[in-house]
């Protein structure tokens, strides 16, 4: 599979279509990376990932999702979705 092909086909358009700059490889991984935390240890994510150092693993693609964050981002998610996201909007 050639990968700009792949990615000039269906990444590039995911992209446009949900207003987000930029979708390649490494953004997907480093988002699986950070989502995954909480599934796995670092440990598990660097085996997934096929990286010789954990350290990689936590220090390079793994960033800090504090759980107040995530609610946040969970609930404009669903104000969005239901339609009463122009409320949000001064």
């Amino acid at each position: 599979m050639d990968t700009s092909n792949y990615r000039s086909r269906v990444l590039k358009p995911l992209a446009d279509s949900l207003s987000i700059p930029k979708v390649n490889f490494q953004v997907i991984r480093r988002t699986i990376a950070t989502r995954a935390q909480s599934l796995g240890s670092v440990k598990d994510i660097q085996s997934h990932l096929r990286h010789s150092r954990a350290d990689t693993t936590a220090n390079e693609y793994m960033q800090e999702l504090p759980e107040s964050v995530q609610q946040m981002v969970g609930t404009v998610f669903a104000l969005l979705n239901s339609g009463k996201g122009s409320q949000m909007v001064n």
